[in-house]
């Protein structure tokens, strides 16, 4: 990636930057305009905007610097264990946050740093754009080495209101335009999708959810959530249908509602090592267990010693054992077992 100056928002090369961004709204190329918004306030060396939903895994709509094939390992089943995709679905809250602000003490030491030891990221700063129908993008800068700096998030969080407003702008144009007409299908529209106004008029349905209407099922849901502000119920075939509500100011239904029918994967209560340590390591004992689940939660030797009430030794002689039980030599190798587990009781991890 190209080294450029770091801008202040205030700098008319950034501003020119901010209205290639505007004259890019509705377009498929919008994304990519609004990254390089935020990637030309901070010195960084990978930059990507990722697609957050409710209940699938993320998707990478643009990518730069980092490789397809580390990706896809994320893709895979990294994921669940990146702290920013906790913080989006235990918050849903728009804003500037770096890999610290939303990491506990400990993952800054293991967990999912060997996902970032991998990707050569040191650090990573986040700008979660507004939420519709409890998903959003994310806008991200990658560090290789060295930390993002308070001056540096202080300059993204006073630029943020410009580029969450182009992107709230973006979001009401592709839904206005897609319900003048039949028009061409949007990529940026790509999950079942239902707007309805304040009076439950429809106002927009794309081809996904007029193909999954058809399934009396559907019906159904949507009758049973008719009371509710918001809610979810799930559908046959691992999909959740749920409905939130529309800002007063959004274009094209203000106060409506949208509902999106979205594959699922594993619930939260599911991925947690506990709830599965037993699944792929029968074969250990139960100190054994705990060690696992400690190291996959991110605790390094020191600290499992500590809460355990045994000596670092004594640690390392476990989790010598039970990588030999378990046929693996490295840290990295147990969290890719636990991974290929997760997949193997996830029905949407190879396809989400």
């Amino acid at each position: 990636m190209r080294r450029q100056t770091p801008l202040r928002p205030s700098d008319a090369a950034w501003l020119a930057a901010l209205g290639a961004a505007a004259r890019a709204i509705g377009s498929d190329e919008f994304p990519a305009r609004l990254l390089h918004l935020f990637a030309r306030l901070i010195r960084h060396d990978m930059a990507m905007v990722v697609r957050y939903a409710r209940f699938s895994a993320p998707d990478f709509l643009v990518c730069e610097g980092l490789p397809g094939h580390q990706v896809e390992t994320y893709r895979v089943g990294w994921y669940r264990f990146d702290p920013f995709y906790g913080y989006w679905h235990r918050r849903e809250r728009g804003g500037v946050v770096s890999f610290r602000d939303v990491a506990p003490p400990a993952l800054l030491r293991g967990g999912y740093r060997a996902f970032q030891r991998q990707a050569k990221i040191c650090d990573e700063l986040g700008m979660f754009l507004p939420g519709v129908g409890r998903g959003s993008i994310a806008l991200f800068l990658g560090r290789s080495k060295g930390w993002f700096t308070a001056a540096e998030k202080e300059r993204a969080r006073r630029a943020y209101p410009a580029i969450a407003g182009l992107y709230r702008a973006h979001i009401g144009h592709i839904f206005a335009a897609l319900g003048t007409g039949p028009g061409a299908p949007s990529p940026q529209v790509t999950r079942a999708t239902l707007l309805v106004d304040r009076d439950g008029e429809r106002v927009f349905a794309n081809k996904e959810w007029r193909a999954a209407e058809a399934d009396p099922a559907v019906g159904r849901a949507i009758a049973a959530l008719a009371s509710e502000k918001s809610g979810q119920v799930r559908l046959s075939d691992n999909r959740m249908l749920h409905v939130a509500p529309l800002e007063p100011d959004f274009p094209p239904a203000p106060s409506g509602r949208i509902y999106v029918i979205e594959r699922i994967g594993l619930a939260p209560a599911a991925l947690s090592p506990r709830a599965v340590i037993a699944q792929f390591g029968a074969e250990l004992t139960p100190r054994e267990r705990e060690i696992v689940v400690l190291v996959l939660e991110g605790h390094p030797s020191a600290t499992i010693a500590k809460r355990l009430g045994i000596g670092r030794g004594t640690v390392k002689n476990h989790r010598r054992r039970l990588y030999d039980k378990l046929d693996i030599t490295t840290e990295r190798e147990l969290f890719l077992r636990y991974l290929e587990w997760l997949a193997q009781s996830d029905p949407v991890a190879a396809t989400a």
